[in-house]
């Protein structure tokens, strides 16, 4: 999937840009690090990319996944998953059950369901886990969960 943005500018609103507009491509299989001090606007960049920008900014440009813009596209709809540097699961339910929470709509049937978040613990090394407590995890093991989940 390539995401490209063309001339994004975040403002809170009544305050200024929170950075130059911004022109990126980032074609498929390429990892790029959003950095800078805090206050700069790393997260309120991903959150307008990912459709979950705060009412309080406005968001001026583009942004395009597959040649498609997405900008005005609800969360759901785009696709994007954001994983935070400590992987969030959901303490009360088990692994598989955090992992339900990353399932498509279309995937009906908890058989279905059940052997698609079994199949993704295997290939991701977690075979038999679908019942375990998250707090049992590794914090490799959690990683791998909250990124299967994303």
């Amino acid at each position: 999937m390539t995401l490209e943005l063309r001339a994004l500018t975040l403002t809170p609103h009544g305050g200024a840009p929170l950075f130059p507009a911004l022109n990126l491509s980032v074609p498929p299989g390429m990892i790029y690090t959003v950095m800078g001090p805090s206050g700069v606007g790393k997260s309120t960049l991903l959150d307008a990319i990912g459709g979950h920008l705060a009412p309080q900014f406005r968001l001026q440009g583009e942004i395009f996944l597959d040649g498609l813009n997405v900008g005005n596209l609800p969360a759901e709809a785009r696709r994007i998953g954001l994983m935070f540097q400590e992987a969030l699961l959901f303490p009360h339910l088990s692994v598989g059950e955090n992992l339900a929470f990353g399932l498509t709509p279309a995937l009906r049937g908890r058989s279905a369901r059940r052997q698609a978040i079994e199949a993704a613990l295997d290939r991701a090394g977690l075979s038999g886990f679908f019942d375990r407590d998250p707090a049992t995890l590794s914090g490799g093991q959690r990683a791998r969960a909250a990124l299967m989940r994303t």
